[in-house]
């Protein structure tokens, strides 16, 4: 019983030293300081010693509940929730990055992406090039096939949006839709660079909470011959070859909202 409240301080303890290396990780790449690289290199040291006070949290657990006591059960408590989020965030991270396909450009159009233009000169310089390559080759589940074909196996709800105009006339619809999906990127928080209504083109950007990677999205709103409107969006990373579904998910926030 006697080490219980030394296992509560390991806990706590070593939570808030791995929280602190995260948080320094994380942000001092947010905030320009290092790269996205080093950033990761920083964040494994806080991981692991977030992983030594999560043993320690379930340590002290085991004990009390063994015990039938509460003794440390402040610090117990915090150190082992505390650490288990500080592990879990980068462990779910690293699964998604495991188990999805090593791509960072996702597009609901893969015949005819959507193509970046006024983020261009935002986007030079970042090791990924602006430009849609559907037929890169990477491995995905054993095999050897092509970004487009990996994006479809792991991502089959990811289509472009089409509506039909029902009473609207042609161009009364194509307005509703355009600036419908203009006032869901302001919606979704996203930093709009510009919109065309003529040519029917929104772009914008949207940064990742901890370590500010960032995605250029790109949509466009074009007529389906008479009978409606079609709309295609797509994300892609500056950095990075595989986004851990990032990308994915930014389009799935948008198309719901867009057809609600």
């Amino acid at each position: 019983m006697r080490y219980q409240p030394i296992l509560a301080k390991a806990a706590f303890g070593g939570f808030l030293l791995g929280l602190a290396v995260a948080l320094t990780a994380a942000f001092g790449t947010r905030l320009g300081f290092w790269n996205y690289a080093l950033g990761v290199k920083i964040l494994i040291p806080g991981v692991a010693v977030g992983t030594v006070a999560l043993g320690c949290g379930v340590a002290w657990i085991a004990r009390a509940l063994a015990a039938n006591n509460s003794l440390g059960w402040r610090l117990g408590s915090i150190g082992l929730v505390g650490s288990a989020l500080l592990v879990g965030i980068p462990a779910d991270s690293l699964w998604h990055r495991m188990t999805l396909p090593p791509i960072h450009d996702i597009s609901t159009d893969i015949g005819e992406a959507p193509q970046f233009r006024t983020l261009l000169a935002r986007r030079k310089g970042a090791p990924n090039p602006a430009s849609y390559d559907g037929q890169a080759v990477v491995s995905y589940g054993g095999e050897r096939i092509t970004t487009a074909l990996a994006q479809k196996y792991a991502y089959p709800d990811v289509k472009p949006l089409e509506r039909l105009k029902m009473n609207y006339t042609e161009k009364e619809f194509y307005a509703k839709m355009f600036w419908r999906a203009l006032n869901t990127v302001n919606a979704l928080d996203w930093q709009v660079a510009s919109f065309d209504f003529k040519s029917g083109r929104i772009e914008a950007t949207d940064t990742s909470f901890w370590f500010g990677v960032v995605s250029d999205i790109v949509i466009r709103v074009r007529p389906a011959g008479a009978i409606g409107v079609r709309i295609d969006i797509r994300a892609k990373s500056r950095i990075g070859t595989a986004d851990g579904g990032r990308n994915a998910e930014i389009i799935r926030d948008f198309l719901p909202k867009m057809k609600s």
